[in-house]
């Protein structure tokens, strides 16, 4: 316990020092701002702050919205419900065997249930534009080395096959024969499909649309990079299963013990939910949890 306090600090440490020279640039520019007396407002740059968290929520929520829509209002209807379907379960499994406060039960049923749908469904669905995207890309390729132009290529694949990444195609394709301007078209169509290897196509794309180039050789060499970085995921996860389920063992045993003790003990269970100093290890239990999941996706981030 006490190294792992330590690590963390130093952790705390080295990243407050990377920040600190970071930093250094943007403190010397105030500096000479200060002298030459062109310093700007506090209010603008909280106003600017506000704003710029203002902007973050409001693409965050949308995110999320987009992931349960699915593209179409049945998806989202079926997506809302299957987390209070599950909830419900837990409920009454919970009422007839286990005992646990109601309340508490609602709250972390509904906030996991959402949690883990959403990170299904995100994943499901990247998945899927994986596969259309790799298919799409080599459609488009072999279109435009017949003499097809973008556009056009665009149009036949969005023609020719039958998938929410098509049909983006086909709105793509249609506002940019309107005359709509292209930076805006595929930025909103990225909002969609925020994914990385999606942002390098239309980055690939706007360059050539505005200064030109070999696009069937920029597509080739698009699709061969996504492929090797499919593969290095695919072995990483492989390489890191037994760690990434042994954490996770790790993580669900005092839940699972605490479930266990109903049937085993239940005097003890009573204990530990209903006596003030029984909630004492209850507290102990979720906060030594939540604080042990918190770094460990700090350390993944920072490190």
């Amino acid at each position: 316990m006490v190294m792992a306090v330590l690590f963390l600090l130093i952790v705390l440490q080295r990243n407050m020092f990377t920040r600190q020279a970071l930093s250094y640039t943007g403190q010397r520019k105030q500096v000479l701002m200060s002298i030459m007396s062109q310093k700007t407002t506090t209010v603008s740059e909280q106003s600017t702050a506000i704003l710029r968290l203002k902007i973050g929520f409001t693409d965050r929520l949308s995110a999320i919205f987009r992931v349960f829509y699915g593209g179409s209002s049945a998806a989202l209807i079926k997506n809302l419900l299957i987390p209070v379907l599950v909830t419900m379960v837990l409920l009454a499994v919970n009422a007839m065997y286990i005992g646990f406060p109601l309340s508490w039960v609602l709250v972390v049923g509904l906030i996991a249930s959402y949690l883990v749908t959403y990170k299904i469904i995100k994943k499901r669905r990247h998945k899927q534009f994986s596969l259309n995207f790799s298919e799409a890309l080599t459609t488009i390729g072999g279109a435009i080395s017949a003499g097809r132009t973008f556009l056009q290529a665009m149009s036949d694949y969005s023609q020719n096959s039958n998938n929410s990444l098509s049909r983006e195609f086909s709105a793509i394709s249609r506002r940019l024969n309107f005359g709509e301007q292209a930076e805006i078209v595929f930025m909103e169509s990225w909002r969609n499909y925020p994914y990385r290897e999606y942002y390098f196509f239309i980055v690939a794309i706007l360059l050539n649309i505005n200064s030109g180039g070999r696009l069937r050789e920029v597509l080739n060499k698009l699709q061969r990079s996504i492929s090797s970085g499919v593969a290095m995921e695919k072995k990483m996860l492989s390489m890191t299963s037994e760690m990434r389920m042994s954490s996770k063992i790790t993580g669900a045993i005092p839940f699972i013990f605490l479930v266990l003790l109903k049937f085993i003990s239940p005097e003890n269970f009573q204990y530990v939910l209903e006596d003030e100093d029984g909630r004492i290890l209850l507290y102990y239990l979720i906060g030594s949890e939540v604080v042990g999941l918190l770094v460990i996706k700090f350390l993944m981030r920072k490190l």
